[in-house]
């Protein structure tokens, strides 16, 4: 049965630009089909609105919605979000406002998983909320570094999706995503066969993507790295949600 076309981005380390990646996947999937929604779960973070670079467009953040509870009305929800060329956010408060409760932030997820928007998750690695993102998605995107450090992050966090044994029902599709100078091959067949996921694609230190944040452009406006990337994650993520997991991996082997 196909899923919702959900994803998760997750970085295993610091300073990747994972947030980035998620918003301007979210950007393309509302280029090529129905609008989507990105939600931010750095719920005490600066806000990803600010990445977005539409910090300054009227709408609710998070904290406008902390007395939701039970099942919402998404598409009244996703109309009253930020929201650009058929994009919509839900970022967080930004400082000095408190987050909502965890029970507001899952009850909002599972709302939203149920609606006619695509989703993009972008998700901390030590967020609360990671379990519930698991069983909501067909898709993780684990975006990691390849320095020493920045690979045992990453291992943990693999294992830490994937759950081992105490998983009850088949988890999300997880994919690796690895970020700055582009690696050699032998490198990358280590990193793949060690973590035990596949490797979704590369995203490199590309001037144009600092660029267009200097200029508070959203992610994936213009023709660079993150763009062809998202692209990518994109035919991905569709084909997964139609298809599940294994019939993807099936069909790429």
């Amino acid at each position: 049965m196909p899923r919702t076309p959900a994803v998760a981005v997750v970085a295993a380390s610091g300073g990747l630009g994972a947030s980035t990646l998620a918003l301007a996947v979210g950007r393309r999937l509302a280029a090529t089909g129905p609008p989507s929604l990105v939600v931010d779960l750095d719920l005490d973070g600066g806000g990803l609105d600010v990445t977005a670079g539409v910090e300054h467009l009227p709408g609710r953040r998070w904290p406008g919605l902390a007395g939701a509870r039970g099942r919402l009305p998404v598409e009244a929800l996703v109309g009253s979000l930020p929201t650009e060329d058929g994009c919509s956010l839900l970022a967080g408060g930004g400082p000095g406002r408190p987050p909502p409760a965890a029970r507001t932030v899952e009850d909002v997820l599972a709302s939203s998983v149920a609606g006619r928007h695509r989703l993009v998750l972008d998700c901390p690695r030590a967020s609360a909320h990671l379990a519930a993102v698991l069983d909501l998605v067909p898709l993780v995107l684990v975006v990691l570094g390849l320095r020493t450090r920045a690979l045992a992050d990453a291992d943990a966090l693999v294992d830490r999706l994937l759950g081992g044994d105490d998983r009850a029902t088949p988890g999300p599709d997880v994919r690796l995503v690895t970020r700055g100078p582009r690696p050699r091959a032998e490198l990358l067949d280590d990193v793949v066969g060690h973590l035990g996921v596949s490797h979704l694609g590369h995203l490199g230190d590309d001037p144009r993507v600092v660029r267009d944040a200097e200029r508070g452009l959203w992610p994936g406006t213009g023709r660079d790295e993150v763009r062809v990337l998202a692209d990518r994650v994109v035919e991905v993520l569709e084909a997964v949600a139609a298809d599940g997991p294994a019939a993807v991996a099936d069909r790429a082997s």
